[in-house]
């Protein structure tokens, strides 16, 4: 297949857009040759009279299937095989061959996929059952800059780095062996009592996850308000209207704040004490990978995934450092003039990015997290070669603002509190004075400041009060998890990994276990959690996986053995099973019930029936197939016998919206899976579905 003359070093990047970027930066004339094999890109550069050939994969080209035919478990041996022999809608097949025909040639392999542990394993598992190594040189790099990639190759590695490459190997081999066993025994345990086969998806991320949002739904739900009081005021100060805060925040009882208000009455106060303190706000620490998810969706609403893919569409194009990073440090050797250099010829940051350099002031502001692989998110200071899609445009605009900002003083104010006391009460007018933004005028509008200024007034002088009274409020239960707040609970919770849990969330919303921005269970979600919290919590509770994430963290130490480590695992979880097999029948017939339980709560009402003009419209699950459908309340009843049934999606969750359809007059659903939502009429033969086809074609 190759008609590329041997011998060459074979490099292995991990995406073509990286393979393409790294072979120009080592090329020594910056045009490596690019040739297509079996449509695949592969680019032949010259450096240091040698020639290199840098093939791209398209992130794992390997995947991992049980050894053994039956569907059952427990299954606890397994073997690497490519992915689209598992997956036929992987189009891996072309990349897999070219490397093949490739490592025939080939003299030397260096390993240029990105420095974390997938692409350690995307890399070993190449070298491995493509090549026929078990070990190849490494590049280390965090930017796909010239600079970056071409240090990384003078200073690579003489070997892969077992740290990563066995803590993601066992990671793999983990969350494969629980995911693949406890999928199984929910799904034959429910099919076993009731019949019927449905999927119940369950990992060891995944179900503490869940277990989690299901937790929190249930502390809003069955919350009970108290009522607490407050004191509201309004004070004059030199002829300006000041709100006052009275001391006690809140008040338990209604008498304890009519009190107040009694002994307040006069509404006569007199000035006790003026403080006057400076302030000083710093810049908040450089972005790792969650505070970046957390902040976009503040600002723009990314989902997590959403952040990641963006952030990684960036690093691919060279303008940002590799975003998978805990890390909030960013060492001088990252080169900050010439980023802060390159910045201040883009217009949209020249000003503020030039007034760093004439302050020389290089050092930025760090966090105390740190990665063993990269540093914390930043701007390589490239210029975009071509417009940036909008998504990709904002999230840069943040991480550049966000980095600038990093170099500013501190911002710096003067705060004011005036203490007023009425009666033996104590109020506070609180105010403050901008002296300095500092850092702030460089990461607006993601940051700002307002100030309050209070007058100058004299200790002992007295002040009227245009009122003083009290105000019943209740408690309020917990907000809903949000996506950026469900990722913020999984890290405190050390749930999953920087690089995982984006994806763990959306697998919720594919399985259909959660919904909604503001994050609520399904019925379906509640029974699976419902029966495990009853008959096997270990799988919703954050424990395990916690104790298995250390254990991990071990293996990376090279304070685990992998071998043994996988061994132990292999045999704590076979007892576990067992114990599972001895309450299958229980917890199928809860599976069961529950679920049961909770298709009878979603029975769904879209509307009166057209064609008899008796019976509402719902949507009902057959018993024999398990698939949903659209029939008339009239469907079973012999007196009318009314045949209107139309289909609906199988999968997903559906909503009536009280419309109907312009064309015939029948209910409008919304149906949405995942985060993708679309509003349709109920028909299959309605207009409007041939015009969206239309649409969609064109």
């Amino acid at each position: 297949m190759s008609s590329i003359e041997a011998p060459y070093t074979l490099g292995i990047a991990e995406k073509p857009q990286a393979a393409r970027r790294i072979a120009f930066a080592l090329d020594e004339n910056n045009k490596p040759e690019n040739k297509r094999l079996k449509n695949v890109p592969i680019y032949v550069c010259k450096r240091d009279g040698k020639k290199i050939v840098i093939a791209p994969a398209v992130g794992h080209l390997f995947t991992l299937t049980p050894i053994g035919k039956t569907w059952n478990y427990p299954v606890l041996d397994y073997e690497w095989v490519p992915s689209y022999v598992v997956n036929k809608n992987a189009r891996t097949k072309n990349f897999v061959d070219v490397f093949k025909s490739l490592a025939k040639g080939s003299d030397e392999v260096i390993l240029m996929t990105d420095f974390d542990r997938e692409g350690e394993v995307i890399g070993y598992l190449i070298l491995k059952y493509l090549i026929g190594k078990n070990n190849a040189e490494r590049m280390k790099f965090s930017t796909l800059t010239r600079r970056d990639i071409v240090a990384a190759f003078d200073q690579r590695e003489k070997s892969l780095d077992m740290g990563f490459l066995n803590s993601g190997l066992i990671r793999h081999y983990i969350d494969w062996l629980y995911g693949i066993n406890y999928s199984r025994a929910l799904s034959l345990a429910f099919k076993r009592v009731s019949g019927r086969f449905k999927t119940i998806s369950i990992g060891r991320v995944q179900g503490p996850t869940l277990g989690s949002v299901v937790e929190h739904d249930n502390s809003i739900k069955y919350f009970v308000p108290t009522p607490y009081w407050t004191i509201e005021s309004e004070v004059v100060l030199k002829n300006k209207n000041f709100k006052a805060m009275y001391e006690k925040d809140k008040l338990k009882t209604q008498k304890e704040a009519f009190q107040v208000v009694k002994n307040c009455s006069s509404l006569i106060g007199n000035i006790s004490d003026i403080t006057e303190e400076p302030s000083y706000l710093y810049p908040f620490p450089p972005f790792n990978l969650g505070n970046l998810q957390r902040d976009s969706y503040r600002h723009f609403k990314f989902s997590p995934t959403k952040t990641l893919e963006t952030a990684e569409k960036l690093y691919l194009k060279a303008l940002i450092s590799y975003p998978r990073t805990d890390s909030q440090k960013l060492p001088m050797t990252l080169g900050h003039k010439s980023i802060l250099t390159k910045l201040s010829k883009q217009q949209n940051y020249s000003v503020f990015a030039s007034e760093i350099i004439d302050a020389k002031k290089y050092k930025p502001r760090e966090g105390k997290k740190i990665d063993a692989a990269h540093p914390a998110i930043h701007p390589t200071g490239n210029e975009p070669n071509e417009a940036l899609p909008t998504d990709e445009k904002k999230l840069y605009d943040l991480i550049v603002k966000r980095y600038l900002s990093l170099f500013g003083k501190r911002a710096e104010f003067l705060k004011r509190i005036i203490q007023i006391d009425v009666n033996k009460h104590k109020f506070e007018v609180r105010g403050s004075k901008i002296i300095d933004e500092g850092w702030i005028k460089y990461y607006k509008p993601y940051y700002s400041i307002s100030e309050s200024i209070v007058p100058d007034v004299e200790l002992g002088s007295d002040v009227m009060f245009n009122y003083i009274d009290s105000k019943e409020h209740f408690t309020s239960p917990p907000y809903r998890f949000n996506e950026s707040s469900l990722l913020k609970y999984m890290e405190d919770e050390q749930i999953g990994t920087k690089a995982t849990r984006a994806g763990i969330i959306q697998t919720l919303f594919d399985r259909g276990y959660v919904q909604g921005k503001e994050i609520t269970p399904t019925p379906l979600g509640i029974a699976v959690v419902d029966v495990l919290e009853e008959q096997y919590p270990i799988l919703v509770k954050s424990e395990m996986t916690r104790n298995l994430e250390q254990i991990m963290e071990d293996v990376q130490n090279k304070e685990k053995d992998i071998q043994s480590t996988v061994f132990s695992i292999k045999k704590e979880l076979k007892v576990l099973l067992d114990f599972f097999n001895q309450k299958e029948t229980e917890i199928g017939l809860a599976l069961y019930k529950n679920l049961r339980l909770s298709e009878k709560k979603d029975v769904l009402v879209l509307g009166q029936c057209q064609q008899c003009k008796k019976g509402e419209l719902r949507i009902i699950r057959s018993k024999k197939s398990g698939k949903r459908f659209v029939a008339c309340s009239s469907y079973f009843d012999k007196a009318i016998v009314c045949s209107a049934t139309y289909p609906v999606p199988n999968t997903g969750n559906i909503r009536p919206t009280k419309k109907v359809c312009v064309h015939d007059n029948l209910p409008i659903i919304e149906w949405q899976k995942g985060r993708r939502k679309i509003s349709m009429c109920i028909s299959p033969d309605c207009p409007s579905k041939k015009e969206s086809e239309k649409n969609e074609s064109k």
